[in-house]
């Protein structure tokens, strides 16, 4: 027991040893020997416990989506009102990544490269994808929004919160206000059309907003994450995915087999 502390104490410190060079330097000027140094470990500690700086950052980001869960269903166990559970997962995005933008300058191109394991849509982030869909789907979970419309609804809220944080990234305004600015009139526009959006005469255009999704290869979430199924997020890697869907339609889809 004495063992697995100090174990878990050396990986904490050398994490957020890390985390201070980034904030600090950047990404790219920051080396695994200086984190070491810093940490008071030797360099391979550093890389037992952490493979590569992209490993410090996944690690980091999933200790986010821990904090981000919590707070977002701290809010949701309080009110059952759709606009401010939606404002309380983006809002406690952007809280927790408020230290984080020097870090995130610096990783923008890696994120942007399809082979790095920490892009958007890499495998290594799959299951950052399910949970950060998933906890939009348990905000969207209230009888206002039908459920057959609930994992259409947190695909596309998540589409959107990617878009806020590249804005975020670049806001230099106090506190970056604009982009909250920008979170709450855009979801203050689209709060109000979720609960129509299940009606009969919206069904065409549910029908084209997914086979948009669907042509992008974000749709079912099944296809953009394997921890999501299309009924909303599954246990935390729980299985692979099963193929990519071509066109779909609300109900129904039709995949084209996995290769």
């Amino acid at each position: 027991m004495k063992r697995k502390k100090k174990s878990e104490s050396t990986r904490e410190r050398i994490l957020e040893t890390a985390l201070g060079k980034f904030r600090k330097r950047g990404f790219d000027a920051t080396t695994m020997r200086e984190i070491a140094e810093a940490a008071g470990t030797s360099l391979g500690s550093a890389y037992y416990y952490f493979p590569s700086k992209e490993a410090l950052v996944l690690a980091h980001w999933e200790t986010q989506m821990d904090e981000h869960e919590r707070r977002a269903r701290d809010v949701f166990a309080r009110s059952g009102d759709l606009g401010e559970r939606l404002r309380a997962v983006f809002h406690v995005r952007l809280d927790l990544m408020k230290h984080d933008r020097k870090l995130l300058t610096g990783l923008f191109r890696t994120i942007g490269d399809p082979s790095s394991t920490v892009s958007v849509f890499s495998r290594e982030t799959g299951s950052l994808r399910a949970r950060g869909i998933g906890i939009l789907r348990e905000a969207l979970s209230i009888p206002e929004v039908a459920e057959d419309l609930r994992d259409q609804a947190a695909l596309g809220l998540w589409v959107l919160m990617l878009g806020m944080v590249l804005y975020f990234v670049h806001d230099e305004s106090p506190g970056q206000t604009r982009t909250r600015a920008l979170a709450d009139g855009a979801l203050d526009t689209l709060t109000p059309l979720l609960p129509w959006l299940a009606a009969p005469v919206a069904e065409p255009l549910r029908n084209r907003l997914v086979a948009l999704l669907a042509d992008a290869g974000l749709w079912p979430p099944s296809a953009l994450a394997p921890e999501v199924s299309e009924r909303g997020a599954l246990p935390h890697r729980q299985r692979p995915g099963t193929g990519v869907v071509r066109r779909a339609t609300v109900g129904k889809t039709r995949r084209r087999p996995a290769v």
